[in-house]
């Protein structure tokens, strides 16, 4: 989604509005995913840190990974805000998920300025937190990556 976003100004006139409106209601879906997600995350029991990882290892794993939830939970909101205020709501036929926000060129700018911020913060967080998975498993030589991926 954030390669595309950053792309769409090169989509051909013709197919922008379709290319808008699914990269919107994508991000919808992500919104929707990353709440199940956060209820998942608070219900279960997350794995712990190796016994030997460094107190400010820890603490740094607790940021990165409340940020990226924070993040990823503000970039389609941001979105869908800056859309529906500019009255281009994501639809899917002649269903409309529209806000109730009145038009509001400031806080379209504002929101559109914020998710492009955000996904600059993503970009980051993703970076941080692959480089991290890389540490433990080729630097520690511990199961911290295994335990992450599905197989």
């Amino acid at each position: 989604m954030i390669v595309g976003g950053f792309c769409l100004g090169y989509v051909p006139k013709e197919y922008k509005g379709v290319i808008y409106n699914l990269h919107k209601l994508t991000g919808l879906t992500i919104l929707l995913l990353m709440l199940i997600r956060l209820i998942w995350k608070m219900v279960n029991v997350k794995p712990l840190l190796p016994p030997d990882t460094a107190a400010w290892q820890r603490r740094a794993e607790r940021a990165v990974h409340n940020l990226l939830y924070l993040l990823m939970i503000a970039m389609p909101l941001a979105g869908w805000i800056g859309s529906s205020s500019a009255g281009k709501a994501p639809h899917i036929g002649d269903i409309s998920f529209a806000l109730s926000i009145p038009e509001n060129k400031a806080l379209i700018e504002t929101m559109f300025e914020m998710h492009e911020l955000i996904a600059y913060g993503i970009i980051t967080l993703v970076s941080i937190h692959v480089v991290a998975a890389l540490y433990h498993h080729y630097g520690k030589k511990d199961n911290v990556l295994r335990r992450m991926l599905p197989w």
